[in-house]
């Protein structure tokens, strides 16, 4: 991290410690080793990324509010995490989170490494359909991986990501969200997140692996009423109030590195009655839509390894490793 970048973090860190009280620009320069004039620099940079900062002679600086941002000062310093995030990577706009992550993944990003985006212009979901990121109303995210999983074991990362979303929504917010197969997150059928997990292996083992994940916060009504695949939601729309995207990326990545823990020490069949159990589909007759192939059937569960398990129309039990479920029996 460059001195610049530390110092000005350091400010606001000081800032925020003293709320409610002024801070002298003599005793901010003094505590972070930089002059009268570098610390009025830092100030104004901080204002203008929205930080409400007053200034009154003779007192120095005290913080009034803070924008809903998601730049480093807004959240590496409130992790709870141990190992996620802690390599942190914000960006205001980038083409694809996901593809920044395999950037700094080939160039030798530690485990755990996260970039986020207040927008992107490139972003995508599975096979390269475009995800709609409107500027300031989401989150954007992808994480890096490194531990060596078996190829046929690192795509499950999408359950893990999915079951995240869902307990994080139901426990922060009191949001019924539920788990559509393979890779979306609801909230009463209305798509809410979507996951895209990226992965690198060399004949056995994966390198690394991108978890990408996008969430609708604070879009209104009107923005998820566009030209989507699925119906969508945000976070605001259900709760009827806007949120703090801070709070939900915080909760989010403390819920990740847990369900993720789990997951490399018991396997995904130990997850998989919490999985089922938040599922939107278990139980119900969808329509399976993978190339020219249309499956309808009912879902009776999710295979050790990933699988989808269909009792088709005709009595035929059949796993589905890929597809979309384009409808569920009472919904979309």
């Amino acid at each position: 991290m460059s001195s610049l970048k530390s110092n000005h973090l350091e400010i606001l860190k000081l800032l925020r410690d003293r709320t409610g009280s002024f801070v002298s620009g003599e005793a901010l320069a003094e505590k972070i080793g930089i002059s009268r004039p570098g610390v009025w620099k830092h100030i104004n940079r901080l204002k203008q990324m929205g930080y409400e900062v007053q200034s009154r002679p003779g007192l120095g600086y005290m913080l009034m509010a803070i924008p809903d941002s998601l730049a480093d000062g807004e959240i590496v310093h409130n992790l709870g995490t141990k190992w996620l995030a802690h390599s942190y990577h914000y960006l205001t706009t980038i083409g694809s989170t996901n593809d920044y992550a395999l950037k700094l993944a080939a160039e030798g990003a530690p485990h755990g490494a996260v970039v986020v985006a207040e927008q992107q212009t490139k972003g995508r979901g599975r096979l390269k359909r475009e995800w709609m990121s409107f500027p300031n109303r989401g989150i954007y995210l992808s994480m890096l991986l490194r531990d060596l999983l078996p190829t046929r074991v690192a795509p499950q990362t999408s359950f893990i990501g999915s079951l995240a979303m869902v307990k994080m929504l139901r426990e922060a917010f009191g949001i019924g969200a539920s788990i559509k197969w393979p890779n979306d997150v609801l909230i009463r059928g209305r798509k809410v997140a979507g996951i895209l997990t990226e992965t690198q292996s060399d004949q056995d083992f994966s390198r690394f692996i991108v978890v990408g994940i996008g969430i609708n916060v604070n879009h209104g009504r009107e923005e998820m009423e566009g030209p989507f695949r699925y119906p969508a939601t945000s976070i605001a729309i259900e709760t009827g109030s806007v949120v703090m995207r801070q709070k939900v990326l915080l909760e989010f990545l403390g819920r990740f590195e847990h369900e993720y823990e789990r997951f490399l020490q018991a396997g995904l069949p130990a997850l998989l009655p919490e999985i089922e159990q938040c599922s939107e589909m278990i139980g119900k007759t969808i329509t399976v839509v993978y190339g020219d192939r249309q499956i309808v059937g009912k879902a009776e569960g999710i295979s050790a390894e990933g699988a989808l398990l269909l009792l088709r129309e005709d009595g035929a039990r059949e796993q589905v490793w890929a597809g979309d479920v384009m409808h569920i029996e009472g919904g979309f």
